[in-house]
């Protein structure tokens, strides 16, 4: 039995690796919002509260989801959870950006305006992601490597 999951499992890890970005982000926004709504019902406080605190708990749950179904790394829990923060605060920075442009200046439908962000801003999610939240850190030289790597120089 615990063969079979381990293979269903590892059936995860074959699909492209952005489409598990984007599948963990639609769950993710999914929790993100019922926990909204769940915070909102048990707690009678501001509603930009209630999204601050179902944020802070959604990040959390979504930097693991993102970290070990999608780009599988490693250690650096800190360092990669901080650099996710940078990342996402990027992404809503560049999502008020897309609506000012189109839903304020261009008075497109706002609606239409935040569909647009989304795709924008979900590519440039992944590539953050992948190339400076999740990326592998490069493996130390060793004394001989950095010898020859030295000696390099010269041969070029």
């Amino acid at each position: 039995m615990f063969m079979a999951e381990k293979d269903k499992f590892s059936g995860w890890f074959r699909l492209d690796e952005r489409i598990r970005f984007v599948s963990v982000g639609f769950f993710n926004m999914g929790l993100r919002y019922v926990l909204f709504v769940l915070l909102g019902l048990l707690w009678a406080i501001h509603y930009q509260i209630i999204l601050m605190f179902s944020w802070l708990l959604s990040s959390v749950i979504a930097f693991f989801a993102y970290k070990t179904l999608v780009f599988r790394t490693e250690g650096n829990h800190l360092k990669e959870y901080l650099k996710c923060i940078a990342t996402w605060s990027v992404s809503y920075g560049i999502n008020v950006v897309i609506l000012q442009i189109l839903a304020g200046s261009f008075s497109w439908n706002i609606y239409v305006s935040q569909a647009i962000a989304i795709v924008v801003i979900t590519v440039i999610n992944y590539l953050l992601f992948k190339h400076f939240a999740f990326r592998p850190e490069p493996k130390p030289l060793t004394r001989w490597e950095k010898l020859t790597s030295f000696l390099n120089v010269f041969n070029r």
